[in-house]
């Protein structure tokens, strides 16, 4: 059995799988130099705060990305609050899959949640020598709703694990795609796990 770390989202704890977007930590990192300069002096900008890649062969023509809907529902046992720190209420979560995008990075930004609350858990590996996921760089990252994760292209990472009470969390989600079925390892790589293999322990309240 392997156990996942799982901290907290930040900017520096996520470059090496890819970029986020974290509002609270972008602006306190402003401090006193932050003003409102745009829209008319209604809103604060902050420049290149995630990437985007597309790395599909020329060839391939694939100029633009996608923005597409995901809904997702929380699994039964994570269908309660769960905090960033340690609780005598711990909750197992199993890792059956992970996958990969190899020519494109993927954004998922979630749509109606609380800023403060945890929306929802990212788990994330780079890849070995053999291009096969190094399981001793996983990590598990917890999500507030208002943060936004870029995974790198090639990152691997499992499918969105949403938590909390609510029915279900939506995000937009930007991502280049071939869209070719007669070659679809060009959008999307999988790979799977026996249960109870791999194990996130969350603190719930």
């Amino acid at each position: 059995m392997l156990s996942i770390p799982v901290q907290p989202l930040s900017v520096g704890e996520f470059e090496k799988y890819g970029s986020i977007v974290s509002p609270e930590e972008e602006i306190h990192k402003l401090g006193s130099q932050a003003t409102k300069g745009a829209n008319q002096g209604t809103a604060i900008k902050i420049l290149k705060v995630s990437r985007n890649q597309n790395l599909f062969p020329t060839e391939c023509d694939v100029r633009a990305s996608h923005w597409n809907l995901f809904r997702c529902f929380p699994r039964p046992h994570l269908k309660r609050s769960f905090l960033e720190y340690s609780t005598n209420d711990l909750v197992q979560h199993d890792i059956k899959v992970l996958e990969k995008h190899p020519n494109s990075s993927q954004t998922f930004v979630p749509m109606g949640r609380d800023a403060n609350a945890l929306a929802y858990l990212v788990v994330v590996a780079l890849s070995d020598e053999q291009d096969e996921p190094d399981l001793s760089t996983l990590r598990a990252f917890t999500c507030k709703g208002t943060q936004a994760v870029t995974y790198g292209a090639g990152v691997w990472h499992a499918p969105m694990i949403a938590l909390g009470p609510q029915d279900y969390l939506d995000f937009s989600v930007a991502i280049y795609e071939l869209g070719d079925d007669s070659e679809p390892e060009m959008d999307l790589v999988e790979r799977f796990y026996p249960d109870g293999e791999m194990l996130v322990a969350l603190n719930a309240v």
